[in-house]
């Protein structure tokens, strides 16, 4: 079952003393969206299902997201002293990930399918092209699988680049103040 298949999550706490996984109160709705989803996968009949059991993660926020963008487009706009083209937000974003060791798969495919990969993963990049149409790639899902934890030391890291470049630019330091007033 591929993770198209999943039916729903419902958020629960697991009690050690008591030995008991208690649905959460705020979950009672989405309890009633997953029985019906599986009234119309039944069918009226039994439905075979696998149960599996995450540690709940709190995902990136958006905000965090708009503010690790804005600080790469000004490391770039650094970067290339104010000429056009040159180095790209993009590119400051995959150095960025590659110093604080994202991690990837490394697979084996047809050359045909990388595009097909790109979809799939943000970071794809060809390591090695092999015989008979075949290649070895890197891959990763990049940022969009960190935590807030995990994004909010990546964006403290670019902070940090960006004062090693002696970046002075005023929107840096708006951005620092906001920053530093986001609870964590």
């Amino acid at each position: 079952m591929g993770r198209g298949d999943v039916v729903g999550s419902l958020p629960v706490v697991y009690d050690p003393a008591r030995r008991e996984i208690v649905v959460e109160n705020s979950a009672e709705f989405v309890k009633t969206q997953i029985r019906q989803k599986l009234d119309d996968l039944a069918h009226g009949s039994p439905l075979r299902l696998t149960l599996t059991v995450e540690r709940q993660r709190k995902k990136r926020s958006l905000e965090q997201n708009r503010m690790m963008w804005a600080l790469l487009t000004i490391m770039a706009d650094t970067y290339n002293a104010g000429r056009a083209g040159g180095i790209t937000p993009e590119a400051c974003y995959i150095e960025m990930l590659e110093e604080y060791g994202v991690e990837y798969d490394f697979l084996e495919l047809p050359v045909a399918a990388v595009p097909i990969l790109r979809k799939a993963y943000r970071l794809v990049s060809v390591v090695e092209l092999l015989d008979n149409e075949r290649c070895t790639v890197k891959a990763s899902m990049g940022s969009s699988s960190f935590s807030t934890a995990q994004m909010t030391a990546f964006i403290d890291g670019i902070f940090d680049r960006l004062a090693e470049m002696d970046v002075n630019d005023p929107n840096v330091t708006r951005y620092w103040q906001e920053w530093q007033e986001v609870p964590r």
